[in-house]
């Protein structure tokens, strides 16, 4: 497992969150305060499963309303990370095979 820290100001925090959600690989995010407090664990595997987006981005929101900057603790698994490019690459060749399907109609 890889751990990198990242210093984010509230304004971009939102965003930043939303952005490691959809990158691969990413396993779990850990939102500091300046003071090196963990303020919200966030397991990004559940929360692609559905229904806890919503209540943790507003709780992000929420740290990022009351705070200036925060430190977010990336824990990446170079493994997992494979495994979803896998997946990708065969969805492109799923697409490639049913895109020309759809063209005739």
């Amino acid at each position: 497992m890889n751990i990198a820290i990242e210093l984010v100001q509230s304004w971009r925090l939102h965003a930043r969150i939303r952005e490691l959600i959809n990158e691969p690989g990413v396993q779990q995010l850990i939102i500091r305060n300046e003071n090196g407090d963990d303020l919200i664990e966030i397991k990004v595997p559940a929360m692609l499963e559905g229904s806890t987006i919503r209540p943790m981005l507003a709780a992000v929101k929420a740290i990022a309303d009351e705070l200036p900057r925060v430190t977010i603790a990336i824990v990446r698994n170079p493994e997992l990370a494979r495994a979803v490019g896998e997946t990708d690459e065969e969805f492109d060749r799923a697409i490639d095979v049913v895109e020309p399907v759809f063209e005739r109609y």
